[in-house]
Protein backbone atom coordinates (compact mmCIF):
# COMPACT_ATOMS: atom_id res chain seq x y z
CA UNK A 1 0.00 0.00 0.00
CA UNK A 2 2.83 2.16 0.78
CA UNK A 3 4.32 1.52 -2.13
CA UNK A 4 1.74 2.33 -4.21
CA UNK A 5 1.22 5.44 -2.91
CA UNK A 6 4.62 6.77 -3.15
CA UNK A 7 4.40 5.43 -6.61
CA UNK A 8 1.27 7.62 -6.73
CA UNK A 9 2.61 10.92 -5.73
CA UNK A 10 5.99 10.40 -7.29
CA UNK A 11 3.39 10.30 -10.67
CA UNK A 12 2.17 13.58 -9.89
CA UNK A 13 4.93 15.57 -8.83
CA UNK A 14 6.49 14.06 -11.94
CA UNK A 15 3.23 15.53 -14.07
CA UNK A 16 3.19 11.93 -15.08
CA UNK A 17 -0.82 11.94 -15.27
CA UNK A 18 -1.10 8.89 -17.25
CA UNK A 19 1.15 6.62 -14.89
CA UNK A 20 -0.85 7.93 -12.32
CA UNK A 21 -4.18 7.08 -13.04
CA UNK A 22 -2.89 3.49 -13.90
CA UNK A 23 -1.35 3.46 -10.49
CA UNK A 24 -4.87 4.59 -8.69
CA UNK A 25 -6.89 2.10 -10.71
CA UNK A 26 -4.38 -0.98 -10.17
CA UNK A 27 -6.35 -1.63 -7.16
CA UNK A 28 -9.94 -2.26 -9.16
CA UNK A 29 -7.84 -3.42 -11.85
CA UNK A 30 -6.45 -6.40 -9.74
CA UNK A 31 -9.97 -7.02 -8.38
CA UNK A 32 -11.59 -7.02 -12.02
CA UNK A 33 -8.90 -9.35 -13.09
CA UNK A 34 -9.73 -11.98 -10.66
CA UNK A 35 -13.51 -11.07 -10.44
CA UNK A 36 -13.60 -12.51 -13.98
CA UNK A 37 -11.89 -16.10 -12.90
CA UNK A 38 -14.72 -16.68 -11.16
CA UNK A 39 -17.25 -15.43 -12.86
CA UNK A 40 -16.50 -15.68 -16.72
CA UNK A 41 -19.14 -13.93 -18.18
CA UNK A 42 -18.16 -10.75 -16.68
CA UNK A 43 -15.24 -11.15 -19.46
CA UNK A 44 -17.88 -11.62 -21.71
CA UNK A 45 -19.06 -8.01 -20.90
CA UNK A 46 -15.93 -6.65 -20.92
CA UNK A 47 -14.85 -8.18 -24.20
CA UNK A 48 -18.23 -6.40 -25.48
CA UNK A 49 -17.87 -2.72 -24.56
CA UNK A 50 -14.35 -2.84 -26.04
CA UNK A 51 -15.60 -4.32 -28.93
CA UNK A 52 -17.93 -1.54 -29.64
CA UNK A 53 -15.74 0.95 -28.42
CA UNK A 54 -12.10 0.55 -29.49
CA UNK A 55 -12.31 2.18 -32.47
CA UNK A 56 -14.05 5.24 -31.17
CA UNK A 57 -11.22 5.21 -28.49
CA UNK A 58 -8.68 4.99 -31.32
CA UNK A 59 -9.89 8.02 -33.07
CA UNK A 60 -9.30 10.23 -29.75
CA UNK A 61 -5.90 8.73 -28.32
CA UNK A 62 -4.31 7.73 -32.15
CA UNK A 63 -3.20 4.67 -30.80
CA UNK A 64 -2.83 1.93 -33.97
CA UNK A 65 -3.23 -1.65 -32.90
CA UNK A 66 -5.99 -0.83 -30.27
CA UNK A 67 -7.82 -4.31 -31.73
CA UNK A 68 -4.78 -6.02 -29.64
CA UNK A 69 -6.79 -5.28 -26.55
CA UNK A 70 -9.25 -7.95 -28.25
CA UNK A 71 -6.69 -10.95 -28.28
CA UNK A 72 -5.66 -10.31 -25.19
CA UNK A 73 -9.06 -9.46 -23.01
CA UNK A 74 -10.44 -13.14 -25.56
CA UNK A 75 -7.11 -15.04 -24.01
CA UNK A 76 -8.19 -13.77 -20.70
CA UNK A 77 -11.88 -15.20 -20.93
CA UNK A 78 -10.02 -18.53 -22.68
CA UNK A 79 -8.05 -19.03 -19.36
CA UNK A 80 -10.71 -18.20 -17.06
CA UNK A 81 -13.12 -20.73 -18.49
CA UNK A 82 -10.57 -23.85 -18.53
CA UNK A 83 -9.47 -22.84 -14.89
CA UNK A 84 -13.36 -22.27 -13.41
CA UNK A 85 -13.99 -25.36 -15.05
CA UNK A 86 -11.30 -27.40 -13.27
CA UNK A 87 -12.15 -25.97 -10.16
CA UNK A 88 -15.65 -26.28 -10.40
CA UNK A 89 -17.02 -29.21 -12.35
CA UNK A 90 -19.82 -28.97 -14.46
CA UNK A 91 -19.81 -25.20 -14.47
CA UNK A 92 -18.82 -24.99 -18.46
CA UNK A 93 -20.77 -27.57 -20.69
CA UNK A 94 -17.93 -27.93 -23.22
CA UNK A 95 -20.53 -30.12 -25.56
CA UNK A 96 -21.95 -26.38 -26.15
CA UNK A 97 -18.83 -25.51 -28.14
CA UNK A 98 -19.67 -28.38 -30.74
CA UNK A 99 -22.20 -26.63 -32.92
CA UNK A 100 -22.26 -25.46 -36.78
CA UNK A 101 -21.03 -22.13 -35.95
CA UNK A 102 -17.61 -23.43 -34.41
CA UNK A 103 -17.45 -26.50 -36.59
CA UNK A 104 -18.21 -24.87 -39.66
CA UNK A 105 -15.52 -22.46 -39.42
CA UNK A 106 -13.06 -25.10 -39.08
CA UNK A 107 -12.60 -25.48 -43.08
CA UNK A 108 -12.43 -21.85 -43.24
CA UNK A 109 -8.95 -21.95 -40.79
CA UNK A 110 -7.64 -24.87 -42.91
CA UNK A 111 -8.41 -22.76 -46.38
CA UNK A 112 -7.05 -19.62 -44.76
CA UNK A 113 -3.65 -21.61 -43.75
CA UNK A 114 -3.77 -22.83 -47.30
CA UNK A 115 -4.00 -19.13 -48.83
CA UNK A 116 -0.61 -18.14 -46.62
CA UNK A 117 1.03 -19.82 -49.31
CA UNK A 118 -0.08 -17.30 -51.82
CA UNK A 119 2.36 -15.48 -53.65
CA UNK A 120 0.12 -12.45 -53.02
CA UNK A 121 0.13 -12.55 -49.18
CA UNK A 122 2.34 -10.05 -47.84
CA UNK A 123 3.99 -10.34 -44.58
CA UNK A 124 1.52 -8.46 -43.14
CA UNK A 125 -1.38 -10.70 -44.78
CA UNK A 126 0.56 -14.24 -42.86
CA UNK A 127 0.01 -11.86 -39.81
CA UNK A 128 -3.68 -11.15 -40.18
CA UNK A 129 -4.54 -14.62 -41.61
CA UNK A 130 -2.93 -16.28 -38.15
CA UNK A 131 -4.27 -13.84 -36.08
CA UNK A 132 -7.19 -12.87 -37.04
CA UNK A 133 -9.02 -15.08 -39.83
CA UNK A 134 -7.21 -18.05 -37.61
CA UNK A 135 -6.92 -17.76 -34.25
CA UNK A 136 -8.91 -14.87 -32.80
CA UNK A 137 -12.48 -15.42 -34.64
CA UNK A 138 -12.16 -19.39 -33.79
CA UNK A 139 -11.67 -19.04 -30.40
CA UNK A 140 -14.27 -16.09 -29.93
CA UNK A 141 -17.16 -18.52 -31.42
CA UNK A 142 -15.37 -21.24 -28.53
CA UNK A 143 -15.75 -18.58 -25.87
CA UNK A 144 -19.33 -17.15 -26.84
CA UNK A 145 -21.01 -20.29 -27.46
CA UNK A 146 -19.28 -21.83 -24.02
CA UNK A 147 -21.22 -18.69 -22.25
CA UNK A 148 -24.30 -18.12 -24.59
CA UNK A 149 -26.19 -21.07 -22.53
CA UNK A 150 -28.83 -19.21 -19.82
CA UNK A 151 -31.83 -17.15 -20.40
CA UNK A 152 -29.94 -14.81 -17.62
CA UNK A 153 -27.38 -14.24 -19.84
CA UNK A 154 -29.44 -14.09 -23.10
CA UNK A 155 -31.73 -11.21 -21.36
CA UNK A 156 -28.66 -9.59 -19.72
CA UNK A 157 -26.86 -9.86 -24.05
CA UNK A 158 -30.34 -7.91 -25.11
CA UNK A 159 -30.49 -5.47 -22.93
CA UNK A 160 -26.81 -4.35 -23.50
CA UNK A 161 -26.90 -4.22 -27.05
CA UNK A 162 -30.09 -1.69 -26.29
CA UNK A 163 -27.57 0.09 -24.41
CA UNK A 164 -25.32 0.40 -27.07
CA UNK A 165 -27.59 1.55 -29.48
CA UNK A 166 -28.97 3.72 -27.34
CA UNK A 167 -25.88 5.46 -26.98
CA UNK A 168 -25.22 5.51 -30.48
CA UNK A 169 -28.32 7.39 -30.67
CA UNK A 170 -27.84 9.98 -28.65
CA UNK A 171 -23.67 10.16 -30.20
CA UNK A 172 -25.95 10.42 -33.38
CA UNK A 173 -28.38 13.04 -32.43
CA UNK A 174 -25.46 15.32 -31.00
CA UNK A 175 -23.27 15.15 -33.74
CA UNK A 176 -26.52 16.39 -35.79
CA UNK A 177 -27.91 18.66 -33.33
CA UNK A 178 -24.64 20.11 -31.61
CA UNK A 179 -21.57 19.05 -33.90
CA UNK A 180 -18.92 17.29 -34.69
CA UNK A 181 -16.12 17.52 -31.77
CA UNK A 182 -12.36 17.76 -32.88
CA UNK A 183 -11.23 14.24 -33.09
CA UNK A 184 -14.50 14.03 -35.86
CA UNK A 185 -13.31 16.89 -37.21
CA UNK A 186 -9.33 15.90 -38.05
CA UNK A 187 -11.24 12.53 -39.09
CA UNK A 188 -13.13 14.02 -41.34
CA UNK A 189 -11.32 16.97 -42.85
CA UNK A 190 -7.33 15.82 -42.16
CA UNK A 191 -7.78 12.06 -42.45
CA UNK A 192 -10.35 11.91 -45.27
CA UNK A 193 -13.25 11.01 -43.96
CA UNK A 194 -15.12 14.40 -45.77
CA UNK A 195 -14.73 12.38 -49.42
CA UNK A 196 -17.18 9.85 -48.31
CA UNK A 197 -19.20 11.74 -45.40
CA UNK A 198 -19.89 15.26 -46.84
CA UNK A 199 -21.43 14.96 -49.74
CA UNK A 200 -23.53 16.52 -52.46
CA UNK A 201 -26.57 15.35 -50.78
CA UNK A 202 -26.01 16.00 -47.35
CA UNK A 203 -23.74 15.01 -43.87
CA UNK A 204 -23.38 11.56 -43.35
CA UNK A 205 -23.65 10.42 -39.29
CA UNK A 206 -21.22 7.92 -38.41
CA UNK A 207 -21.99 8.15 -34.62
CA UNK A 208 -19.42 6.72 -32.80
CA UNK A 209 -18.58 3.93 -35.25
CA UNK A 210 -15.60 3.27 -37.97
CA UNK A 211 -18.21 5.59 -40.62
CA UNK A 212 -21.50 5.59 -41.63
CA UNK A 213 -22.11 2.75 -43.55
CA UNK A 214 -20.84 0.67 -40.90
CA UNK A 215 -23.45 2.92 -38.46
CA UNK A 216 -26.67 2.22 -40.78
CA UNK A 217 -25.84 -1.16 -41.04
CA UNK A 218 -25.43 -1.52 -37.26
CA UNK A 219 -28.42 0.44 -36.58
CA UNK A 220 -30.42 -1.39 -39.50
CA UNK A 221 -30.15 -4.60 -37.62
CA UNK A 222 -30.82 -3.45 -33.89
CA UNK A 223 -33.68 -2.33 -35.45
CA UNK A 224 -34.69 -4.62 -37.12
CA UNK A 225 -33.94 -7.19 -33.66
CA UNK A 226 -35.46 -4.48 -31.29
CA UNK A 227 -38.53 -5.05 -33.44
CA UNK A 228 -39.11 -7.97 -33.55
CA UNK A 229 -38.13 -8.74 -30.24
CA UNK A 230 -39.96 -5.93 -28.47
CA UNK A 231 -43.74 -6.96 -30.56
CA UNK A 232 -43.58 -10.42 -28.98
CA UNK A 233 -42.08 -9.06 -25.12
CA UNK A 234 -44.53 -10.24 -22.54
CA UNK A 235 -43.63 -7.35 -19.50
CA UNK A 236 -44.84 -4.13 -20.57
CA UNK A 237 -41.74 -2.28 -19.43
CA UNK A 238 -39.45 -4.30 -21.86
CA UNK A 239 -41.98 -4.54 -24.84
CA UNK A 240 -42.18 -0.47 -24.45
CA UNK A 241 -38.85 0.02 -24.21
CA UNK A 242 -37.36 -2.94 -27.20
CA UNK A 243 -39.75 -1.13 -29.70
CA UNK A 244 -38.66 2.53 -29.01
CA UNK A 245 -35.14 1.36 -29.48
CA UNK A 246 -36.22 -0.05 -32.32
CA UNK A 247 -37.79 2.88 -33.80
CA UNK A 248 -34.52 5.31 -32.38
CA UNK A 249 -32.38 2.69 -34.48
CA UNK A 250 -34.55 3.00 -37.55
CA UNK A 251 -34.17 6.84 -37.64
CA UNK A 252 -30.37 6.55 -36.87
CA UNK A 253 -30.42 4.08 -40.14
CA UNK A 254 -31.92 6.85 -41.96
CA UNK A 255 -29.62 9.70 -40.63
CA UNK A 256 -26.74 8.05 -41.62
CA UNK A 257 -27.55 8.13 -45.24
CA UNK A 258 -26.68 4.51 -45.97
CA UNK A 259 -28.73 3.08 -48.48
CA UNK A 260 -27.18 -0.02 -48.43
CA UNK A 261 -28.58 -0.64 -45.00
CA UNK A 262 -32.00 -0.83 -46.02
CA UNK A 263 -31.13 -4.22 -47.29
CA UNK A 264 -31.05 -5.95 -43.48
CA UNK A 265 -34.67 -5.07 -42.68
CA UNK A 266 -35.70 -5.85 -46.27
CA UNK A 267 -34.33 -9.72 -46.18
CA UNK A 268 -34.86 -9.91 -42.17
CA UNK A 269 -38.20 -9.42 -42.59
CA UNK A 270 -38.40 -12.18 -45.88
CA UNK A 271 -36.80 -14.86 -43.75
CA UNK A 272 -38.67 -13.68 -40.58
CA UNK A 273 -42.06 -14.61 -42.76
CA UNK A 274 -40.74 -18.22 -42.98
CA UNK A 275 -39.41 -18.75 -39.46
CA UNK A 276 -42.58 -17.04 -37.48
CA UNK A 277 -44.95 -20.15 -37.59
CA UNK A 278 -47.96 -17.73 -36.92
CA UNK A 279 -50.08 -17.22 -40.26
CA UNK A 280 -51.35 -13.72 -38.88
CA UNK A 281 -47.08 -12.58 -37.58
CA UNK A 282 -46.90 -14.19 -41.04
CA UNK A 283 -49.16 -11.55 -43.03
CA UNK A 284 -48.45 -8.62 -41.32
CA UNK A 285 -44.82 -9.01 -41.85
CA UNK A 286 -45.39 -9.84 -45.63
CA UNK A 287 -47.64 -6.97 -45.48
CA UNK A 288 -44.91 -4.63 -43.91
CA UNK A 289 -42.22 -5.59 -46.23
CA UNK A 290 -44.42 -4.90 -49.02
CA UNK A 291 -45.47 -1.59 -48.00
CA UNK A 292 -42.05 -0.43 -47.28
CA UNK A 293 -40.67 -1.75 -51.07
CA UNK A 294 -43.76 -0.12 -52.58
CA UNK A 295 -43.11 3.33 -50.67
CA UNK A 296 -39.49 3.86 -51.94
CA UNK A 297 -39.92 1.52 -55.16
CA UNK A 298 -43.49 3.56 -56.72
CA UNK A 299 -43.87 6.53 -55.31
CA UNK A 300 -42.18 9.84 -54.63
CA UNK A 301 -43.87 10.54 -50.95
CA UNK A 302 -41.44 12.08 -48.85
CA UNK A 303 -38.74 12.96 -51.71
CA UNK A 304 -38.69 16.58 -49.90
CA UNK A 305 -36.91 15.11 -47.00
CA UNK A 306 -32.78 14.30 -47.51
CA UNK A 307 -32.97 11.16 -46.09
CA UNK A 308 -35.54 9.26 -47.66
CA UNK A 309 -34.74 11.12 -50.90
CA UNK A 310 -31.16 9.27 -50.56
CA UNK A 311 -33.03 5.45 -49.42
CA UNK A 312 -34.98 6.00 -52.48
CA UNK A 313 -32.32 5.48 -54.72
CA UNK A 314 -31.31 1.95 -53.51
CA UNK A 315 -34.18 1.48 -55.02
CA UNK A 316 -33.31 2.61 -58.54
CA UNK A 317 -30.08 1.31 -59.17
CA UNK A 318 -29.75 1.92 -62.38
CA UNK A 319 -29.96 5.58 -62.00
CA UNK A 320 -27.50 5.45 -59.23
CA UNK A 321 -23.82 6.91 -60.44
CA UNK A 322 -22.47 4.98 -57.17
CA UNK A 323 -23.85 1.74 -58.23
CA UNK A 324 -23.22 2.02 -61.61
CA UNK A 325 -18.84 2.59 -60.64
CA UNK A 326 -19.16 -0.38 -58.55
CA UNK A 327 -20.35 -2.52 -61.62
CA UNK A 328 -17.68 -1.09 -63.49
CA UNK A 329 -15.13 -1.99 -60.54
CA UNK A 330 -16.24 -5.29 -60.58
CA UNK A 331 -15.68 -5.82 -63.82
CA UNK A 332 -12.36 -4.78 -63.94
CA UNK A 333 -11.98 -6.84 -60.75
CA UNK A 334 -13.42 -9.90 -62.62
CA UNK A 335 -10.80 -9.37 -65.50
CA UNK A 336 -7.74 -10.08 -62.49
CA UNK A 337 -9.36 -12.32 -60.74
CA UNK A 338 -9.70 -14.50 -64.01
CA UNK A 339 -5.71 -14.76 -64.23
CA UNK A 340 -5.49 -15.02 -59.83
CA UNK A 341 -8.10 -17.68 -59.18
CA UNK A 342 -6.39 -18.02 -55.79
CA UNK A 343 -7.00 -14.36 -55.60
CA UNK A 344 -5.01 -11.78 -54.62
CA UNK A 345 -3.74 -13.16 -51.31
CA UNK A 346 -4.70 -11.74 -47.65
CA UNK A 347 -4.62 -8.15 -46.80
CA UNK A 348 -3.58 -7.76 -50.65
CA UNK A 349 -5.56 -5.73 -53.24
CA UNK A 350 -5.40 -5.51 -56.85
CA UNK A 351 -3.25 -3.07 -58.67
CA UNK A 352 -4.83 -0.06 -61.23
CA UNK A 353 -3.35 3.12 -62.71
CA UNK A 354 -5.76 5.98 -62.28
CA UNK A 355 -5.60 9.06 -64.40
CA UNK A 356 -5.27 12.10 -63.27
CA UNK A 357 -6.54 15.66 -65.08
CA UNK A 358 -3.42 16.38 -66.15
CA UNK A 359 -2.71 13.00 -68.72
CA UNK A 360 -0.18 11.65 -66.14
CA UNK A 361 -1.10 8.17 -63.74
CA UNK A 362 -0.99 7.08 -60.42
CA UNK A 363 -0.45 3.60 -59.63
CA UNK A 364 -3.45 2.64 -56.54
CA UNK A 365 -5.54 -0.20 -56.49
CA UNK A 366 -9.51 -1.22 -57.58
CA UNK A 367 -11.82 -0.69 -54.48
CA UNK A 368 -13.01 -3.69 -52.83
CA UNK A 369 -16.41 -1.62 -52.12
CA UNK A 370 -17.96 -4.62 -50.02
CA UNK A 371 -17.33 -7.33 -47.70
CA UNK A 372 -17.82 -10.77 -50.40
CA UNK A 373 -15.68 -8.50 -53.08
CA UNK A 374 -13.47 -7.82 -50.89
CA UNK A 375 -12.95 -12.08 -49.50
CA UNK A 376 -13.12 -12.78 -53.98
CA UNK A 377 -10.41 -10.60 -54.12
CA UNK A 378 -8.21 -11.50 -51.72
CA UNK A 379 -8.99 -15.50 -51.89
CA UNK A 380 -10.62 -16.21 -54.75
CA UNK A 381 -13.48 -17.84 -56.34
CA UNK A 382 -13.10 -20.65 -54.57
CA UNK A 383 -12.55 -18.99 -50.81
CA UNK A 384 -15.88 -16.67 -51.93
CA UNK A 385 -18.00 -20.00 -52.32
CA UNK A 386 -16.67 -22.02 -49.04
CA UNK A 387 -17.79 -18.78 -47.43
CA UNK A 388 -20.68 -18.07 -48.45
CA UNK A 389 -21.31 -22.19 -47.96
CA UNK A 390 -20.36 -21.69 -44.47
CA UNK A 391 -22.92 -18.52 -44.02
CA UNK A 392 -25.64 -20.46 -45.61
CA UNK A 393 -24.66 -23.43 -43.29
CA UNK A 394 -25.13 -21.28 -40.04
CA UNK A 395 -28.47 -19.38 -41.26
CA UNK A 396 -30.04 -23.07 -42.41
CA UNK A 397 -28.83 -24.19 -38.36
CA UNK A 398 -29.98 -21.36 -37.10
CA UNK A 399 -33.63 -21.57 -38.80
CA UNK A 400 -33.94 -25.26 -38.12
CA UNK A 401 -33.56 -25.08 -34.37
CA UNK A 402 -36.08 -21.69 -34.44
CA UNK A 403 -38.12 -23.97 -36.24
CA UNK A 404 -38.16 -27.46 -34.89
CA UNK A 405 -35.80 -27.09 -31.59
CA UNK A 406 -37.86 -24.51 -29.51
CA UNK A 407 -41.08 -24.48 -27.86
CA UNK A 408 -41.06 -21.48 -25.86
CA UNK A 409 -42.97 -18.73 -28.10
CA UNK A 410 -41.20 -15.83 -26.61
CA UNK A 411 -37.62 -17.33 -27.21
CA UNK A 412 -38.80 -18.66 -30.78
CA UNK A 413 -39.37 -15.17 -32.04
CA UNK A 414 -35.92 -13.75 -29.79
CA UNK A 415 -33.76 -16.49 -31.87
CA UNK A 416 -35.46 -15.72 -34.53
CA UNK A 417 -34.94 -12.40 -34.34
CA UNK A 418 -31.10 -12.66 -33.78
CA UNK A 419 -31.14 -15.18 -37.52
CA UNK A 420 -33.08 -12.77 -39.20
CA UNK A 421 -30.58 -9.38 -38.25
CA UNK A 422 -27.54 -12.21 -38.96
CA UNK A 423 -28.99 -13.22 -42.61
CA UNK A 424 -29.88 -9.46 -43.32
CA UNK A 425 -25.97 -7.99 -41.93
CA UNK A 426 -24.47 -11.03 -44.14
CA UNK A 427 -26.72 -10.33 -46.81
CA UNK A 428 -25.70 -6.50 -46.78
CA UNK A 429 -22.18 -7.67 -47.20
CA UNK A 430 -22.86 -7.48 -50.89
CA UNK A 431 -22.78 -3.59 -50.92
CA UNK A 432 -21.11 -2.73 -47.85
CA UNK A 433 -18.02 -3.71 -45.35
CA UNK A 434 -20.20 -4.42 -42.64
CA UNK A 435 -19.53 -7.62 -41.59
CA UNK A 436 -15.93 -7.84 -40.95
CA UNK A 437 -16.34 -4.06 -39.25
CA UNK A 438 -16.57 -3.64 -35.46
CA UNK A 439 -18.82 -3.98 -33.60
CA UNK A 440 -21.05 -5.61 -35.80
CA UNK A 441 -18.12 -8.45 -36.58
CA UNK A 442 -19.10 -9.44 -32.72
CA UNK A 443 -22.38 -8.91 -32.83
CA UNK A 444 -22.57 -11.95 -35.41
CA UNK A 445 -21.17 -14.64 -34.08
CA UNK A 446 -22.22 -13.17 -30.45
CA UNK A 447 -26.14 -13.48 -31.60
CA UNK A 448 -25.66 -17.11 -33.69
CA UNK A 449 -23.99 -18.45 -30.46
CA UNK A 450 -27.42 -17.81 -28.59
CA UNK A 451 -28.93 -19.53 -31.63
CA UNK A 452 -26.96 -22.68 -31.42
CA UNK A 453 -27.55 -22.67 -27.36
CA UNK A 454 -31.63 -22.64 -27.92
CA UNK A 455 -32.40 -25.89 -27.37
CA UNK A 456 -30.83 -25.82 -24.03
CA UNK A 457 -32.08 -22.27 -23.08
CA UNK A 458 -35.42 -23.89 -24.27
CA UNK A 459 -35.20 -26.67 -21.46
CA UNK A 460 -34.01 -24.14 -18.95
CA UNK A 461 -37.06 -22.03 -19.34
CA UNK A 462 -38.91 -25.23 -19.34
CA UNK A 463 -38.40 -26.70 -16.47
CA UNK A 464 -38.60 -23.57 -14.37
CA UNK A 465 -41.93 -23.06 -15.53
CA UNK A 466 -42.53 -26.36 -14.03
CA UNK A 467 -40.61 -25.43 -10.91
CA UNK A 468 -42.99 -22.84 -10.93
CA UNK A 469 -45.95 -24.39 -11.30
CA UNK A 470 -45.14 -26.99 -8.35
CA UNK A 471 -44.08 -24.36 -6.40
CA UNK A 472 -47.77 -22.80 -6.92
CA UNK A 473 -49.85 -26.01 -6.36
CA UNK A 474 -47.84 -26.51 -3.29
Amino acid sequence: TYIGLATFAYALVRQQIAFALVIATLPISIAAIGYGFIHPRFIYLLYATYAFFFTTISRYIHINQLSAGLEAILAYGIIAVIILSYYKKGSIVWSNAINVLTLSYIPWMLFSLFQLSNPGTNSDGVFTGIRIWIFRTFFLYLFLTLLSNTSKTLRIGINLIAIFTLLAFIKLLWQKYVGFDSAELYWLFVEGGARTHVIGSGIRYFSYFTDAANFGGFMATAGLVFGIIGFHESRNIYKISYLCIAVAAFIGMFISGTRGALVVPMVGLILYCLLCKNFRILVITALTGIFIFAFFSFTTIGNSNEYIRRARTAFHSSDDASMNVRLRNREEIAQFMAHHPLGAGIKSSIPKLWANSDGTYTLGTLPPDSFFVNIWIQTGAGGLILYLFICAIIILEGSRIVLFKIKNKQLRHTMAAFTCGVFGIWVSGYTGNNPDLPPTDFIIPAMMAFVMNGATIDRELEQNKLLTSKTNNA
